[in-house]
């Protein structure tokens, strides 16, 4: 064998040995990343033929909202009624009593009043018919049924029933005293016969005697025969 023979053949022996070393190489590095990522847990990927796509999974059902799982609020405590308080009845005011002074004159039996507040009002004490008769002093002399204009005109307001007849004398008619009931009706005990709207005294301070503080002068009778009667339980 020539020399040059033999150096070609020692150099393909020393490349043989060479690249088989060479894939030996490879072939344990590729085993040992295989053993070492097997070993961390991470997957391979597989080369298996894809399976058939899966069902895909039913959405999970809903269950219905039950109406004891619903959280109910909790109502305002109802506030306690208080009761409400009994109305007290109002009550009217006291009138102030009348002064009541009794006399006589001419024979006959009277009583005074002296009425301590305006706006007071005298009413039937009881049933009977109303009868209101008007007079006026004219020359010295009291006249039934005149009609001067200019002078003053005083009420005589009475109740007549069947067995007394009870007679008020007010001030002058219209500027101290008001007419409440009309002449010849018909009332009831407590029905109003007139008011004293103003400050002034009795017709009889100017018929009689003009000293008297009286706003009223009242007389009460039997009926018939006319005997006086004491009119002070009535007032």
């Amino acid at each position: 064998m020539s020399l040059d023979s033999a150096v070609k053949h020692a150099l393909l022996r020393i490349g043989a040995v060479g690249l088989a070393s060479t894939v030996t190489a490879v072939v344990l590095f590729g085993v040992g990343r295989v053993i070492l990522i097997g070993d961390l847990g991470i997957a391979m990927p597989s080369f298996s033929q894809a399976s058939a796509s899966p069902s895909p999974s039913p959405s999970p059902s809903v269950s219905p909202a039950v109406l004891s799982d619903i959280a109910t609020p909790n109502p305002s405590p109802t506030e306690s009624q208080t009761p409400e308080p009994t109305p007290t009845p109002t009550v009217a005011p006291t009138e102030a009593p009348l002064a009541l002074t009794a006399f006589r004159f001419a024979g006959r039996t009277y009583v005074g009043i002296v009425v301590p507040e305006v706006g007071r009002t005298f009413v039937a004490p009881f049933a009977g018919t109303v009868e209101v008769l008007t007079y006026q002093f004219i020359d010295g002399e009291v006249r039934l049924g005149s009609n001067v204009a200019s002078l003053p005109f005083y009420p005589y307001v009475s109740v007549v029933a069947a067995d007394r007849k009870i007679t008020y004398r007010p001030g002058t008619l219209g500027a101290v005293t008001e007419i409440l009931a009309r002449n010849g009706t018909q009332v009831g005990e407590g029905d109003p016969l007139f008011r004293i709207i103003a400050p002034g005294r009795s017709s009889w301070a100017t018929f009689y005697n003009s000293s008297v503080p009286y706003q009223v002068v009242v007389s009460l009778q039997g009926v018939p025969g006319g005997r006086d009667l004491d009119p002070t339980p009535y007032l």
